[in-house]
């Protein structure tokens, strides 16, 4: 064999040598490694979206985020859930100058509160309680119409008004489930002391004006301790049945029977949907009342020593409200009739206000009269002009300047006198 043959033969072979020693890990590399598949859904999947992209007007929407769980609440302790959970507190000052024509002058100023507490299930309401006191300073004295029981407190005196307990719906126990639908409202249960049911003190809260109503000279006090019940008979008329224990101002027992006391009125849609109040007050029994014995040696001698006046009183009521252009009228009038021991007695109260549409200020002027058979008659008219910084429809936020002046027409003791008085209240 020839030499060249020889090296030719060689050189083919350690070219495929080197080419073979190139390739071969490229090839077992990629031997080794998974054949990666086609993914023939995503692929369908990308054609889908593409599509539906334009046919979707919401597709470029972004998604709601994700709801997230009620944080659960803390325990509250019993002082948190008396104080926080339906619960009112509301501040009061009172600043109040009178004169009258002699220059005989007197003042009353106050500071006070007034706490609410209603006690209620996830559904319904079970009870409430309401206090209101003040701590009072007076220097002299004038009998105006909204502190005639001042006149034996002069200096420093903590005053309680409103201390009561309010009881719904008290018969549910002893009813079925139908029963107590049919009767919501029907009987509630009232203990501790408020306004005197008679009249209609049980509707309108006079407690921070100057004006009141007749029962402060009516039976001797506006306010008195009595249990009963209150409610709807049905959807024209409420009704209110107590029993009161005749002592006025503090609860005390001197040999007084208590009196007996019953009020049927309109239901509380008259006063929304035509402003409309009015009702039947029969009041009967005996109560303490030092200042009707001490006006008739005669009653003195009937009452005893221990000032017990037997007291029998029929009374009608009535309030109409009306819109005018400029603001809104109201109209009151409360009668009544009955005796004292066994004089025969007639109240008499007529009053007119207008409060401008603004709520900013107003006018009132008021008629009073009591007669009482062989003494004669107490009477007074009155005008009072009033400019309100703050006169929510509630009155749970007032703030107010009023000038109020009484001319006394008739006097059973005592000279005519006419008296003005300066008030200034504040309560939030």
């Amino acid at each position: 064999m020839a030499r060249p043959a020889i090296q030719k033969q060689f050189f083919d072979a350690a070219v495929a040598f080197i080419v073979i020693a190139m390739v071969t890990p490229t090839m077992l590399a990629a031997a080794d490694r998974p054949a990666a598949p086609f993914d023939y859904s995503k692929g369908a999947a990308q054609s889908q979206s593409a599509a539906g992209a334009e046919a979707d007007p919401f597709a470029d929407l972004a998604e709601p985020p994700m709801s997230q769980a009620t944080p659960e609440q803390a325990s509250r302790s019993w002082r948190q859930t008396l104080f926080t959970e339906n619960f009112g507190f509301r501040k009061e000052i009172m600043s109040q100058f009178d004169m009258n024509e002699r220059g005989k002058t007197a003042s009353r100023q106050s500071v006070g509160f007034e706490a609410l507490k209603k006690f209620s299930t996830a559904t319904a309401t079970l009870a409430s309680f309401d206090f209101q006191g003040r701590l009072v300073r007076r220097d002299g004295f004038n009998p105006v119409q909204n502190d005639m029981e001042g006149q034996g407190r002069p200096g420093w005196t903590f005053e309680y008004h409103n201390a009561y307990l309010d009881l719904y719906n008290v018969l549910n126990p002893l009813l079925s489930d139908e029963q107590r639908s049919n009767t919501v409202g029907h009987f509630n249960l009232r203990a501790g002391r408020f306004y005197v049911p008679f009249g209609l003190n049980l509707q309108t809260d006079t407690h921070g004006t100057v004006l009141q109503l007749s029962n402060d000279r009516n039976f001797g006090f506006e306010r008195d301790w009595y249990t009963g019940f209150w409610g709807a008979i049905n959807s024209h008329l409420n009704y209110d049945v107590y029993y009161l224990a005749g002592s006025g101002y503090d609860l005390k027992f001197k040999g007084q029977s208590g009196l007996g006391a019953i009020r049927l009125s309109l239901a509380n849609k008259y006063s929304y949907e035509y402003g409309l109040e009015g009702g039947l007050s029969i009041l009967g029994g005996e109560r303490l009342s030092p200042d009707a014995v001490k006006r008739s040696q005669t009653f003195a001698s009937d009452a005893g020593g221990a000032n017990r006046v037997e007291t029998k009183r029929v009374g009608l009521d009535g309030r109409y409200r009306q819109a005018v252009p400029t603001g809104l009228l109201t109209v009151t009038s409360e009668l009544s009739g009955g005796r004292d021991l066994s004089s025969h007695v007639f109240t008499q109260l007529y009053q007119a206000e207008y409060l401008r549409a603004s709520r900013q200020w107003g006018v009132s002027a008021q008629y009073r009269r009591f007669q009482q058979e062989g003494l004669g008659a107490d009477a007074s008219i009155i005008g009072e002009v009033s400019w309100y910084f703050r006169n929510d429809i509630g009155n749970s936020n007032l703030h107010w300047i009023k000038l109020n002046i009484e001319r006394q027409l008739e006097q059973m003791q005592g000279p005519q006198s006419t008296i003005a008085t300066v008030q200034y209240y504040f309560y939030q």
